[in-house]
């Protein structure tokens, strides 16, 4: 089984971020001034989720989008 990529999960929580805050996607675009066909497609991979659309997206939702790095624990790392 592989891993989801990194903006598979950011997908995933940005949907579960707007999940947890009552927010519709309907209302969401319209605070963005994004059409709502556009952000869904966003949210399910049809088209890109940009690190500056998830910000705003996840803003809206209460949420911050932090962005870190961690060691590689794989053994061919070294």
């Amino acid at each position: 089984m592989t891993e989801p990529t990194a903006e598979e999960q950011l997908r995933t929580h940005t949907r579960a971020a707007l999940e947890a805050a009552g927010l519709s996607q309907a209302e969401v675009a319209r605070q963005l001034g994004l059409s709502t066909k556009h952000l869904c497609q966003m949210l399910t991979g049809h088209a890109t989720l940009t690190l500056t659309w998830a910000e705003g997206i996840l803003g809206l939702a209460g949420q911050s989008l932090v962005i870190g790095t961690c060691p590689d624990d794989s053994e061919d790392a070294a």
